[in-house]
Order: structure tokens, then sequence, then C-alpha cells
């Protein structure tokens, strides 16, 4: 269910060098062109902004071309290989489409999309052409995360309950900074979308699909239109149950706890919740015996309790493959991307559900309903419908 099949080696441009372009240059986008322009495996070609100048600076040490849209550059750049999409959120899934219809691999920033249909789309889009489609939620590479699904799939036993927590402060003056970030139209949300969807996409990638959701979700403070809390139960298929909480009205918190048959793992950070390093807080608890030998032992005591023997875990860091990396070798090599467009979807298809959840007041079964969805978000940019303030 969560990877797409690899690239047809017949139908790959089985080429030593991946002839890139990055689409959008500031922010994390102008990182996109240094990341290209070192890669030993791409050459960048070309960039795209809306900003000219800024297109031009951003290119011309590399010695690539500027356009002002991806549509000048498609027209224009006859011999390119793969597009990288550095936009705001509401462009993902057009200029995803745009470039798959070229016949580009793409390597799309979160979210894949605003919408779940549209997502559908894009991994639809992707499947026909026969491109690579990969998705920026780049927490899947950080040391301290790696070593935490291999402790989830190895160590716990079966997950019965997980307590998930990211919390940060986002002053007016970010929102200030990126106006886009504060409407349904251009971002398609708030923490849920823009911040937490990191954190959302892991904890699809170690418990896997979802089943059901319900969920609160509101503003608590902020002056623009999108949610800056959601605290949301979810149950997974695998039959385990999350608390989550998301917010950007709190302080900085990255809290992990999970709890299976035969372990508990703590995970906490709370200087700095983006970082890929080691948490500062990072500990396993074995169990003594599982508790499906505890609870129903005839002979336990009567407030019996498993014994947790814990140990602070290491995360070794070395030179593990970067996300682009992983792109450019799916693209080249016929493999597949550490976060490909299958996986991204659902975690998509969690945050809309977390949205129709707590704006419809309802208990959201998956999968969610797609027309449902669309709905409740046209009526979101409309404002016909507006988040609740919880105050």
């Amino acid at each position: 269910m969560y990877h797409q099949e690899p690239v047809d080696e017949e139908d790959t441009r089985m080429s030593s060098t991946l002839r890139t372009a990055v689409v959008g240059v500031r922010g994390i986008g102008g990182r996109h062109v240094q990341t290209v322009a070192a890669h030993p495996r791409a050459e960048l070609v070309a960039v795209a902004d809306l900003d000219v100048e800024a297109g031009r600076v951003a290119a011309e040490p590399h010695r690539a071309r500027a356009c002002e849209t991806l549509g000048q550059l498609l027209e224009r750049e006859s011999e390119l290989d793969a597009v990288i999409l550095a936009t705001p959120h509401h462009l993902h899934a057009p200029m995803s489409l745009a470039a798959l219809e070229r016949g580009l691999h793409v390597y799309v920033e979160k979210p894949i999309a605003t919408r779940i249909s549209d997502a559908d789309r894009v991994v639809e889009a992707a499947s026909r052409a026969g491109r690579v489609l990969a998705v920026g939620h780049q927490y899947r590479t950080y040391p301290g995360n790696v070593r935490l699904k291999q402790i989830v799939d190895t160590e716990l036993g079966d997950v019965q309950r997980i307590v998930w927590q990211w919390l940060e402060a986002r002053p007016e003056t970010y929102y200030a900074r990126d106006r886009w970030r504060c409407t349904w139209s251009h971002a398609g949300g708030g923490v849920l979308l823009n911040q937490a969807s990191h954190d959302i996409d892991l904890l699809c990638w170690l418990f896997g699909a979802p089943a059901e959701v319900t969920a609160v979700v509101g503003n608590r403070g902020h002056t623009h239109e999108v949610e800056d809390t959601a605290i949301a139960t979810v149950r997974f298929a695998s039959g385990a149950v999350a608390s989550l909480q998301f917010s950007t009205w709190a302080r900085r918190l990255s809290y992990r706890q999970i709890d299976g048959d035969a372990g508990a793992v703590v995970w906490q950070d709370d200087l700095n919740a983006n970082v890929p390093g080691a948490p500062e807080i990072f500990r396993l608890g074995r169990y003594d015996r599982p508790l499906r030998q505890l609870i129903p032992d005839s002979a336990a005591a009567l407030s019996a309790q498993p014994t947790l023997d814990w140990e602070d875990v290491d995360c070794p860091t070395g030179d593990s493959p970067t996300l682009f990396d992983s792109f450019v070798g799916a693209a080249l090599d016929g493999t597949i991307p550490i976060t490909d467009g299958v996986s991204a979807r659902t975690t998509t298809e969690l945050i809309c559900g977390i949205l129709l959840a707590g704006l419809r007041r309802q208990a959201i079964a998956f999968p969610v309903d797609r027309a449902a969805f669309d709905e409740l978000m046209d009526e979101l940019i409309a404002g016909t419908l507006q988040i609740p303030r919880l105050q």
C-alpha cells in the first residue's frame, strides 16, 4: 500500500545524469538549487520563478537558464528529465500534473496536494506516465526517526497506544512574511498541512494506514483564517490508537510515547522540534514479560505491573541518503524513492480526515470521502464556513 511501483527500466532514461529544473527559488527552493548543482548525478539545467531577478541570481552561478513560469520552462527546455517544485501548496498538484504530462520525473515539496482528490490525480498521473513521484517529507531520513522505526518494527511487539505532540510558537511575523500561508485557498490549512504534516507523515510511516479519526480543530489566537491547533484521536488499521496534539500557539515541544505489548518508547525534544539530530531524551523500556502473558495470568497479584528495563537509545549518524539522493536513484536506476507519491497521499488523507472530523464534528472513517472533503474545502475558501475560535 505504501509504495508506488518502480519505474519500468525499459521506459527509464538510463543516463548518468538527471537533467533537473527547480521551480520556486526562494526559501526551500534556494536549497534545492544548491543541492542539484552540487549533486554528482544531477545537472541544474534551469530555474523558474515569478520573481525574474531572483531566478536570474539563482541560475547564473550554475550556468543554468532562468524562466518566469513553469509553462515557459516546459516550453523552452526540451532536454529535461526532472523538475523540483518548491511553490506554495495550492500549486503543487496542478504543477505536478503538468510536469508528469510532459513526461518528467517530479519531486514536489510537501504536501503532495491540499485535497485528497487532487493527491489521487497526481498519483494516478505518475503511474500512467511511468515516472517517479517523490514528496518532500524529509523527516523519514533523520537518524532519530530511522532508529525509532527500527524499534517500532522489532522491539515493541504489537503497538497499542501512541501519544504524539508537536507544539511550537509561530508569531504573527512568521505569517506576515508569507501571506499565502494564512489562507485556505493558498495554504490549504494551517498547523496540520504546514508544520505538523511532517509528524503526520511519520505516524503513517511508523504505524500504517489510519482507519478512523475524531478531532477538535480551531484557531486559539492567531489572526489568520486557518487552524493553529488540532487535537485528534486516530485508530489505525493495525489496532493501535493515537492521541495527537499539534499547535502553533504553544511552547516548543516534540514528544512521543509509544506503548506496545513488549515495551515502550519515550522520545522528547523541547529545544528544536525541526532538526535532523537525535532528541534530548530517547529511551526504550522492555517488559520482563509481554502484557499478553501478564494480563490473563490467574496467579498474578491484583495490582501486578510489568517491570520495565530502561535504556538510553543511541542514534548513530552517518552518510544516510537524502530524499534527493533517493529521487535521483529512482529516476536513473529504477528504484523507489524514500517518500513516494502513494505513501505521501496517505499522509494527506489523514490530514484531510482530521480537518473533516474536527469541522464537521463527526467520526470519519477511511478512506476519506473525497466529495465530502472537497465540499468542506470549498466552504472554507468561500468563507461560508469558518473554523471555531478556541478561547
